[in-house]
């Protein structure tokens, strides 16, 4: 059994004769007749009875048809589900992204979503080390991560360097709103502080920033979780230190602060697998990330 065989037999049902079929389909007679008789063979059933000069379909005949017409459906949909793949129209993206590179991701899914309404997004917000995993397992197609990236073999485009934000209670009026500040005006303050779980990277330079600055470590929580973190901030346990992009929408009760350096506290890249072949609204949903950056410099 075949699809074209199953598009013979559904024809001369519709049509109601072997003629007819054959000029519907622009093909002779016999090759008609012949995929019918290789269908009641393979099946072991009579498909028509001939009724003068046409053919009348049998009982069984008629449930095969049935059948036949859901699955020929099926296949003419998966052909223009595979052409719309093929084009960028339709597809799934699946994202990875830090906390620092939210924004973006909502951007580029609002960006494509207008464009192309058709296409659909599984994102994953972690750290770098489970982000690097799931490139690594497929389970994403890229990600929006922070250096290092642990693995040498990936392809890491720079996006933008992140800088140190500080929040606080509002109430506690501890600066001047929107004023920037430095590791040195932290004094002995108590802090919360955004860490991997495995791996160095922004924590350690917290750490390094307060000690040239002449700062003594009062570290009161550390944690992998950033709304955790803006939470102990919002409970006033102590000063939340985070990496921003851009500065979102806060709590009423939160006040956030620029912390000026010399250096910037991370770098944002994108990374994915390399020779991976991707969709083409992957390859498009790379190109969008790269442009909401890209106009931010």
């Amino acid at each position: 059994m075949n699809l074209r065989q199953l598009l013979y037999f559904r024809t001369v049902v519709e049509q109601g004769s072997l003629a007819a079929a054959s000029e519907v389909l622009s093909i002779a007679q016999p090759p008609l007749s012949v995929a019918i008789k290789q269908l009641e063979a393979a099946w072991g059933v009579s498909l028509f009875e001939r009724s003068g000069r046409g053919l009348v379909v049998t009982d069984t005949g008629l449930a095969v048809y049935e059948r036949v017409c859901e699955l020929l459906n099926h296949a003419d949909q998966l052909d223009e589900d595979m052409l719309a793949l093929g084009q960028g129209n339709t597809g799934r993206v699946r994202i990875g992204f830090v906390s620092a590179g939210l924004e973006a991701v909502a951007q580029v899914v609002a960006c494509l979503r207008e464009k192309m309404p058709q296409v659909t997004f599984s994102l994953h917000q972690g750290e770098p080390r489970l982000l690097e995993e799931m490139i690594e397992q497929r389970a994403v197609d890229f990600a929006l991560t922070s250096f290092p990236v642990a693995n040498p073999a990936f392809i890491a485009r720079p996006l933008s360097e992140l800088f140190f934000m500080a929040f606080s209670r509002r109430d506690a009026r501890i600066w001047a709103e929107g004023a920037e500040i430095g590791f040195a005006d932290l004094g002995e303050r108590p802090l919360v502080i955004l860490r991997r779980s495995i791996g160095l990277g922004f924590y350690e330079r917290v750490l390094d920033e307060l000690r040239r600055a002449g700062v003594a470590l009062n570290v009161a929580t550390d944690s992998s979780d950033v709304p955790a973190i803006l939470a102990l901030a919002q409970q006033g346990v102590g000063i939340g230190i985070l990496p921003i992009w851009r500065l979102g929408h806060l709590p009423a009760d939160l006040m956030a602060n620029r912390i000026i350096t010399t250096r910037p506290a991370e770098s944002l890249v994108l990374v994915h697998g390399a020779g991976r072949r991707f969709l083409p609204v992957v390859h498009e949903a790379i190109a969008t990330c790269l442009a909401v950056f890209a106009q931010e410099r």
